[in-house]
């Protein structure tokens, strides 16, 4: 095409049906925001419901009994997302910030408070003005899974303690108080390890299920309910395990949690050929991020800070560990030293409140 065409096209004039082809690519919710932002036909062209979050419907767990008099409830799953909105170049001294996206039925986008867990009364915010998504640099950090409150109760006992989703294969994997549970959509939840995840975890990786018990033995499990060993601890470690992604890798944070004695914490990486879990002598310049049933990692560059080698609990998920300054902490992983995150400005001000440049720009 020659340039003197390409400069004269007029992207508001595209036809629907290639506008509909483009947003039907896209899943990201920045993107959205900014394909509905172009102009008027655009926003037109876009149907909310081709891209509603809530991804799954499926039965709750106490549906795995085969009890045909059983009265089968429903939750829906709803895809949360935490993005880095970085400061422009020239702006050196200015910090960036961590925001949660989410999507409740009704199609709208919702902010939730990078500081809580979606199930606190906190968690809902507004911003005292607009921001202009078209204008700032987003870093996708971490997509996790949250249950839908319009369709099902927080306090439902029999809801899983964490969900997680391979959207492409239509597969759900959960946890409940005893074991891992797997799904396809149109079918029943089916118990299919044999082993308890309580103080374990479950987690999506290279589009794989991945699932670990308190002693460090880590499955992956297959579309077909099969399951197979991935690595074990050389010994058990601490009490608690959690699965943190980084820059294409799968860690392992081993906490060894007890109440008589201070907080130790262990990361390992996991070498997927040799079949075992490899122990990290430091971080170097990550930052490992650990909530409610979501961890992610991101660098000290992107963060603006000066130091990393450390893990921030950033939300109430482990409040039951010698009252963890409300949850949210810094344990400094060369120290050994568990902090609350308010003596540390630098992170604390990654969270709240936003920075005034993002509104100006």
């Amino acid at each position: 095409m020659p340039l003197s065409m390409a400069v004269a096209t007029n992207w508001s004039e595209l036809p629907k049906d290639l506008l509909d082809q483009i947003w039907e690519r896209l899943d990201n919710e920045i993107d959205l925001i900014r394909f509905r932002s172009i102009c008027s036909h655009w926003r037109s062209s876009s149907i909310p419901n081709r891209h509603s979050i809530v991804i799954v419907k499926f039965p709750l767990p106490k549906n795995i009994l085969p009890d045909l008099n059983i009265k089968t409830s429903f939750c829906h799953l709803s895809k949360r997302k935490t993005f880095l909105i970085k400061p422009p170049p020239q702006q050196t001294l200015a910090r960036p910030w961590l925001m949660r996206i989410t999507q409740i039925s009704r199609g709208k986008n919702k902010l939730i408070h990078p500081l809580f867990s979606y199930d606190s009364p906190s968690t809902n915010f507004h911003l005292p003005q607009l921001i202009d998504f078209n204008k700032l640099s987003v870093l996708h950090l971490v997509t996790d899974f949250i249950l839908d409150d319009e369709f099902c109760s927080k306090f439902d006992l029999d809801l899983p303690k964490k969900v997680i989703s391979v959207e492409k294969q239509s597969l759900v994997l959960g946890v409940s108080q005893n074991s891992v549970l797997f799904r396809s959509r149109n079918q029943r939840w089916r118990k299919i390890l044999n082993f308890s995840t309580t103080d374990g975890d479950i987690c999506v990786f290279k589009e794989r299920f991945y699932a670990v018990d308190r002693f460090g033995t880590t499955f992956m499990v297959r579309p077909d309910s099969t399951v197979e060993l991935v690595a074990e601890l050389d010994d058990f470690g601490g009490n608690r395990k959690l699965f943190v992604e980084s820059e294409g890798e799968l860690l392992l944070v081993d906490m060894h949690m007890h109440e008589s004695s201070r907080l130790r914490i262990e990361v390992f990486k996991l070498c997927e050929k040799e079949k075992k879990w490899i122990k990290l002598k430091n971080l170097a310049r990550k930052v490992l991020f650990l909530g409610h049933g979501c961890s992610f990692s991101a660098s000290t560059l992107d963060l603006g800070v000066s130091k990393g080698n450390c893990v921030i609990f950033i939300d109430d998920a482990f409040l039951s560990f010698m009252d963890l300054h409300g949850g949210k902490c810094v344990f400094h992983l060369d120290q050994g030293r568990l902090s609350p995150m308010s003596h540390y400005p630098e992170y604390f001000d990654l969270f709240w409140p936003p920075p005034d440049w993002i509104f100006k720009s």
